[in-house]
């Protein structure tokens, strides 16, 4: 499974580099997941900016939060891709203060599988939701399928 997703994900960057320039940033993100149970959530993320401005996305992720009375730390991955219908540069940070994206987004943690959708406002705050779909079973966790929703703030490193 790791071999065909780091493939894909490969395999995705070549062809994109190979169609246009990609500009690329680097985020740090934090945030809230509900996942049948509170979670905090932090992270990086790269943004790979196409040039007509939209985005796409990798992360790595640990939720962290207390289940079944101890505190767990549960690793994820994802890709995504944030869009918008705005073609204003490849700089979502400045030139393109007024812009709303969409998201659509795979996590991908040991035991589940999510798909989810968002919106998220100048590609820095992320509202989404999907749905987790288990493929393992782990005793130290309750049953982590479900339905998921989450607010992530994403800070670019430029900032520092």
């Amino acid at each position: 499974m790791k071999k065909i997703v780091a493939f894909l994900v490969l395999f995705t960057c070549i062809q994109t580099n190979a169609q246009q320039k990609l500009t690329d940033y680097f985020t740090f993100n934090i945030g809230y997941e509900y996942w049948n149970g509170n979670f905090g959530k932090v992270g990086a993320d790269l943004f790979l900016v196409q040039n007509n401005n939209n985005i796409l996305t990798f992360s790595a992720n640990a939720n962290m939060g207390y289940m079944r009375d101890k505190f767990r730390v549960m690793p994820e991955v994802g890709a995504g891709y944030m869009f918008n219908f705005r073609h204003n540069g490849a700089d979502p940070y400045s030139s393109n203060m007024h812009s709303a994206f969409y998201v659509l987004r795979a996590e991908v943690s040991p035991w589940t599988i999510t798909p989810k959708l968002g919106f998220a406002v100048l590609s820095l705050v992320e509202i989404n939701a999907g749905y987790s779909f288990e493929f393992r079973d782990n005793d130290n966790f309750k049953d982590m399928s479900g339905f998921r929703t989450g607010l992530t703030i994403h800070l670019p490193t430029q900032l520092f």
